[in-house]
């Protein structure tokens, strides 16, 4: 076996979950699939091409996902950096950044293609700025509003806005005030918003560093009111339980950096330097809490990076990470899929019939989506001639992974998007 069985400290649940939320009843699901050309994108890394296609099932049954020709080029308009709610994508565009924007994928009249529409709304900046990829997002009112977090172009504010979700209206701006440590020169440019799903609390969690990397990066935990965004704590983070959140210059834009158990508690995917080199921790903070438990680590003995969290559901969460002795750039083939079994501390490697599912390339992906309890997990295609990329579906009732659809080659496969449409 890949992984030894590693006993984690605490639990992570109370006796009783709270009742989960309502589910609309007639809901549809569409996948959307990002690929690009030449080599892996992600925040601005290939400019040869991002295309978009999207497909009703990720199902064994399906027709191989084909993309030339088919996929939507969204390389010059958009980027694959985005808030995705219900069915429809918000960002500043790549094309015209002064701006926020939504808009969503449709089929065409013969039904076969997807294609993109006139944008559902727009609206230009007030007094923040704000800059493509670079930002973080919570929704809030219950998503009747979209709340966007980032700093001025200088780092040394952190600017905020809310947002009408319907039509994008521009309802209050400002910024936080939060001001740096002594020493520290500039504040990372996104941070990660939150919002606690059992009690609406409000967490912005950040880091602040110097331009001459004198001083190592120091992470804060910060509360703050929605109503007004007056901050109501904020809390230094204790150097051996994080030095930085994953993507804290991105959001959440493209990977899933937190994640939420039904129970309230929080898990966080962050770095910590181990030896001289930065590794892979995650923590937590339990229901009610509003600090990290220093006491947990939901990732010992990490292999590299932690990149991406999903909880799934029954006490499992999906991690994407990688093996720092097989490369530890975005093109290397060393990141891999585990299973973290929170009540009992064990991680295991994803595999698929006993076989473990290969190693991939991208680390700048998030190639997998939860729905309903399944995770849809993508991998990049291999050396061998039957090696597609591919999806594999985890059902985490059961504890047991089956090939999904394939993929054409040619492209590196780098995102799924789980998009629901409510039905009227």
């Amino acid at each position: 076996m890949f992984f030894s069985m590693l006993l984690l400290s605490g639990a992570s649940c109370n006796p009783t979950p709270p009742p989960e939320p309502p589910v609309p009843e007639e809901s549809s699901i569409t996948f959307d699939l990002y690929v690009c050309a030449v080599k892996h994108g992600g925040m601005g890394q290939n400019k040869n091409g991002t295309y978009v296609r999207s497909v009703e099932s990720l199902e064994a049954d399906q027709p191989m996902v084909e993309f030339t020709g088919r996929g939507l080029d969204i390389t010059q308009q958009f980027t694959m950096e985005s808030i995705t709610r219900g069915k429809y994508y918000y960002q500043v565009p790549q094309e015209g950044g002064d701006r926020f924007v939504k808009f969503h994928i449709e089929r065409n009249e013969a039904g076969e293609e997807w294609i993109p529409t006139p944008l559902d709304a727009e609206v230009p900046f007030k007094s923040n700025t704000y800059y493509a990829r670079k930002y973080t997002h919570a929704w809030l009112d219950d998503g009747a509003t979209l709340l966007v977090l980032g700093t001025d172009s200088a780092h040394k504010e952190i600017c905020w806005t809310k947002l009408r979700e319907s039509d994008l209206a521009i309802l209050s701006e400002g910024k936080l005030s939060l001001t740096l440590p002594e020493g520290f020169t500039m504040f990372s440019t996104s941070g990660l918003l939150t919002v606690r799903p059992t009690d609406g609390t409000l967490f912005y969690i950040y880091y602040v560093k110097d331009e001459d990397s004198s001083h190592k990066p120091v992470t804060h935990i910060a509360v703050l009111d929605p109503a007004n965004m007056n901050v109501v704590s904020d809390a230094t983070v204790s150097e051996g339980v994080m030095e930085e959140p994953v993507t804290a210059a991105y959001g959440e834009l493209l990977r899933n950096i937190i994640a939420y158990d039904e129970y309230g508690t929080m898990y966080v995917a962050g770095l910590c330097t181990y030896d001289g080199v930065k590794l892979g921790v995650m923590r937590r903070v339990l229901p009610n809490a509003f600090q990290f438990d220093p006491s947990w680590n939901g990732f010992p003995s990490p292999e590299g990076r932690l990149l991406t969290l999903q909880y799934v559901g029954n006490g499992r969460m999906l991690a994407y990470s990688r093996d720092e002795k097989l490369g530890t750039k975005i093109d290397s083939r060393s990141h891999f899929y585990s299973i973290i079994y929170l009540n009992t501390g064990q991680r295991e490697r994803v595999s698929c019939n006993g076989v473990p599912l290969r190693y991939c390339s991208g680390g700048y992906s998030q190639r997998s989506a939860v729905v309903d309890g399944k995770a849809y997990i993508g991998v990049t295609e291999g050396d061998g001639e039957d090696d597609y990329p591919m999806v594999y579906i985890y059902d985490s009732a059961t504890d047991v992974v089956i090939p999904g659809v394939r993929l054409s080659k040619g492209f590196c496969f780098d995102v799924i998007r789980a998009m629901r449409e409510i039905k009227d």
